[in-house]
């Protein structure tokens, strides 16, 4: 009988590196991950996406491809085995009755049931990536959709055909895609009250006490939003800084400060977003941080002049605690900027 090979640390480093090759030859980096969640969470792909350049030489210019990041990541937990056997079960590796599939052993119910809690908390789709090194052939499965895992409650679920390559990463990049915003604007009827008097001859410190008012630390503090899609949105000082910063153009910082209390109603009021600009990934020793920017639409009738197309840019913070990775952490959302995208100056 040959001998097994039981150095499972050796493997599962060894498969780790196979399946770096793939996700690197599919165009794409992928960040290890070191610390306590280490049996949850092996690294995340930070996904790219090929982009067309012109350089200037002394020849002429030259167009080619680079690859750039998105903003998008894929956590991924690595498994492997030195060989698949021929019929039977070997280590993590588990034949099924669907010979179409094949099962990933994690040995106990609670040990998959803690992995499962770790990829919930994730701040971006995880994926289970299977090695065989024998082969040196790479399988994928979406851990964060409940029909990979088996019955038994200790295992999963790889389709034969998910083959982490190239063609993967289309399936893979739709990943827990949010539902953005529809075709449908709503529409939000003003009163004088969502104007709150800017004086003319203190412009600029009417508008202050008005956003301290909006952070709810002013004289007259607004109620926190609780907007029931994205959860509580805050008025922050970045937010103030950002509208008011020095290289905007004048007319445009006081037509969003004339619009702070609009902006109020449709962080409210409106639910449907969707994304701008690309996403900033941040690491610390306990932090894995998602930073993106989310906007929300309206169309808004004001009771002094024509309607318009009002638009809330928010910031939002998702955090993932490597230290705690048990335990979810609330989104951070904060007011970035309101602006009329259709208005002419």
């Amino acid at each position: 009988m040959p001998k097994q090979n039981f150095d499972t640390q050796l493997t599962g480093q060894r498969a780790f590196t196979e399946a770096q090759k793939a996700i690197q030859d599919a165009g794409h980096f992928l960040q290890p991950v070191d610390g306590s969640i280490d049996d949850s969470i092996d690294g995340y792909i930070r996904l790219r996406k090929k982009v067309t350049v012109t350089k200037n030489t002394k020849k002429g210019s030259i167009k080619g491809d680079i690859g750039v990041e998105t903003g998008n990541l894929i956590g991924i937990q690595v498994k492997g085995v030195s060989s698949i056997p021929a019929s039977g079960s070997n280590s993590y590796y588990i034949t099924v009755a669907d010979k179409d599939k094949f099962g990933v052993n994690f040995s106990k119910k609670e040990k998959l049931d803690r992995h499962k809690k770790v990829w919930q908390n994730f701040i971006g789709p995880v994926i289970l990536i299977f090695v065989d090194l024998d082969t040196k052939k790479c399988w994928w499965a979406d851990a964060q959709n409940p029909s990979v895992y088996s019955t038994a409650g200790y295992s999963m679920l790889i389709d034969k055909k998910n083959i982490l390559d190239f063609q993967a990463f289309k399936k893979i990049k739709k990943l827990g895609r949010e539902k953005f915003v529809s075709n449908d604007v709503p529409h939000i009827d003003t009163v004088n009250t969502d104007f709150p008097t800017l004086r003319l001859t203190d412009f600029k410190q009417s508008a202050k006490d008005l956003y301290s008012n909006l952070q709810g630390i002013g004289k007259e503090p607004y109620s926190l939003i609780y907007n029931p899609l994205i959860g509580k949105i805050r008025y922050s000082l970045s937010g103030w800084k950002h509208i008011t910063r020095l290289n905007r153009r004048k007319m445009r910082i006081f037509n969003s400060l004339m619009l702070l209390g609009v902006s109020y109603r449709i962080c409210s009021e409106v639910e449907t977003f969707t994304k701008v600009k690309k996403g900033v990934i941040r690491e610390s020793k306990r932090f894995i941080k998602k930073v993106d920017f989310l906007t929300l639409r309206a169309e808004v009738h004001f009771n002094y002049r024509q309607s318009s197309i009002v638009q809330v840019v928010l910031r939002r913070v998702k955090t993932f605690d490597k230290q705690h990775p048990t335990i979810h952490v609330q989104d951070q959302v904060f007011f970035h900027s309101v602006y009329e995208p259709y208005r002419k100056e």
